[in-house]
């Protein structure tokens, strides 16, 4: 499993209403499909994760921010996704 499906996987667990999304790239294996897109449906903030191969680090940026931070563990990555969404706690 990749970094980034354990991701995904510990964020449908912990925030069920947050959805993970891949970019689609017009050509496939020519494009770099590494960048996965993170919303709550309480909030406009995109959030996204970017690693070509899926593992860490990955890239973290947000919409509403330009800071660019690195996560290099799966944990810090669901840290920056939960924060960066402004998501508190798991869902009930």
């Amino acid at each position: 499993m990749r970094d980034i499906d354990a991701i995904i996987a510990q964020l449908h667990l912990t925030h069920s209403d947050i959805s993970a999304a891949q970019l689609t790239v017009l050509h496939p294996g020519a494009d770099d499909e590494g960048l996965w897109f993170f919303r709550h449906p309480a909030t406009d903030v995109e959030v996204q994760l970017e690693s070509s191969t899926g593992t860490c680090p990955f890239l973290f940026e947000s919409s509403v921010s330009s800071d660019r931070l690195t996560a290099s563990s799966v944990d810090q990555a669901i840290a920056f996704v939960v924060a960066g969404l402004g998501v508190s706690g798991p869902a009930a």
